[in-house]
C-alpha cells in the first residue's frame, strides 16, 4: 500500500498538468464557506504545476457562481490573502544485490534505487466576498458582475 501512495504522489509531482477546475479534493480545487447571508469565502488550492493566475481566476470564477448560486448579481472583495505552500518529497531508497559464488569466493552486484528528493510549490488563495442584489454606488472597492466574470474566465479557461 505504500509503494501506491508513494507512485500516486511521484506521479502528481510530475505530472504536467496544473489543478483543474472542480471541488476540493486529493489534488487540489475550490471550496467556500458561508459567513453571512451574503458574505462568503471562497478558496482555491493548485497542484504544484498550477501557477498563482490560474488560481486567483479560479477563485474569482467560483467567487461569480457562487454570488449567482445565492440570487445574487454582483460582489465585492472585501479581503483577500494568497501564499505558496513549499515542501518536498523524498522517495524511499530500495537496494537490491544479485550474485553468485563460485568456490567460497561471492561475486556480486547490489543496485540502489529511490531516495530522490522533489521539491515543490503549492498556490493558495483566499477571498471574503460581499454579495450584492443591485450595483452598489459609492464603494471603494471593484464591484464585480459575476455573470460577466463567470462568462470571461470560463471562455478563457474553455471550461463547460
Amino acid at each position: 500500500m505504500k509503494k501506491l501512495i508513494y507512485l500516486f504522489v511521484i506521479a502528481m509531482l510530475v505530472s504536467g498538468c496544473a489543478t483543474g477546475y472542480h471541488k476540493m479534493g486529493y489534488t487540489g480545487g475550490f471550496s467556500e464557506t458561508k459567513i453571512q447571508d451574503d458574505i462568503y469565502k471562497v478558496r482555491f488550492s493548485g497542484n504544484p504545476k498550477c501557477e498563482m493566475g490560474r488560481a486567483e481566476d479560479f477563485v474569482l470564477l467560483r467567487s461569480a457562481e457562487v454570488t449567482l448560486e445565492n440570487g445574487y448579481k454582483y460582489f465585492v472583495i472585501v479581503d483577500e490573502k494568497s501564499g505558496t505552500k513549499s515542501g518536498a518529497y523524498t522517495t524511499p531508497a530500495t537496494a537490491q544485490t544479485h550474485g553468485t559464488s563460485y568456490g567460497g569466493v561471492y561475486q556480486g552486484t547490489t543496485t540502489i534505487s529511490g531516495g530522490e528528493t522533489f521539491f515543490y510549490s503549492k498556490q493558495r488563495v483566499e477571498k471574503t466576498i460581499k454579495c450584492f442584489k443591485e450595483k452598489p454606488g459609492n464603494i471603494p472597492a471593484i464591484v464585480y458582475d459575476a455573470e460577466q466574470v463567470k462568462n470571461n474566465i470560463k471562455a478563457q479557461y474553455n471550461i463547460k
